[in-house]
This record gives C-alpha cells, structure tokens and sequence, in this order.
C-alpha cells in the first residue's frame, strides 16, 4: 500500500513539474513579427526646413536627391513604409533603428532611433551613405543597406 501510495505520489510531483515547466512562457503572449518594409523615406533638413525628401525602395532605387555644404549638416529622420506607403507598425523604436554607414567625408550621429545628423567634412564631392533598418537585439539589417550618393557642395545651402 505504501509503495502504491510513493508511485501515485511520484506521479502528482511529476505532473506538477510538467505543468509548471509549461506555464514558462512568454509573460506578454506576443510573438515577435518582422517588419514588412517596402522602402525608406529620408526626410532632411535644416532647422526646421524641409531640403530634401529621398525614398529607396526594397530593389535599392533612389529617388530624390540630396546634399550637404561642406562643413555643413543636415538633420534625416527615417520612416519605414510598407506596400501601402504607410509605416510600418512592426518597425518599433525599442526593437529597431535607422542603420547609416556614410563613406569618408560625411559623419553620422544618431539624436534618436529613426533621427541623427549627418555631418560634411569640408571636401567637395559624392559620398555614398548607406541606409537600412536595424535589428537592434541580433545586430543585422533587416532592410538594405542601400546606398544614397550625398553630394558635398562649397556652398552654403
């Protein structure tokens, strides 16, 4: 009776064990989707106007232009849009940021997740800045890089 009464035992912990390990789960219940970016718009600026509007799509078009004076900077701000052309809700600032690699000459410094300055050195010319979306925890690029020639110019613009 006793040796029954250990195994039926050994069963209720076990169980209980099973059910708890079960019960480890994802305390939020949400998945983690990735985004569904279609392309980049660039939005650049001085101050508080608007120089330039640049928009790269999946296939690393460029439309638009932009440029810097030299010893100059430019404010960007990044949206990730989707096939609508409306942002996309999965591309969130606490899992993701704006990637920028620019060539020698132009520096970028972040002010925010999707926002930084880019900055000319004081040569003249076409630097390449790359652009893409930051997966921040795996440290990859979900979307591009894709390369914008920003053009250097002498003067004050």
């Amino acid at each position: 009776m006793f040796a029954r009464l250990r195994r039926t035992s050994s069963l209720i912990v076990a169980l209980a064990l099973v059910g708890a390990a079960g019960a480890c789960t994802d305390s939020t219940g949400l998945d983690e989707v990735e985004p569904e970016v279609e392309s980049i718009r660039l939005t650049f600026s001085s101050g508080s106007v608007v120089t330039s509007v640049v928009t790269i799509s999946s296939t690393g078009a460029v439309t638009g232009t932009v440029s810097l004076p030299a010893g100059g900077s430019r404010t960007v701000a990044a949206e990730f849009l989707n096939a609508e052309g409306q942002p996309d809700d999965h591309v969130t600032a606490d899992v993701f940021q704006l990637a920028v690699t620019p060539a020698t000459g132009v520096t970028f410094s972040r002010t925010a997740p999707f926002t930084g300055t880019l900055t000319a050195g004081g040569t003249t010319g076409s630097v390449a800045v790359q652009f893409g979306l930051l997966h921040i925890e795996e440290n990859h690029v979900d979307f591009g890089p894709f390369t914008v020639n920003v053009s250097v110019t002498g003067g004050a613009n």
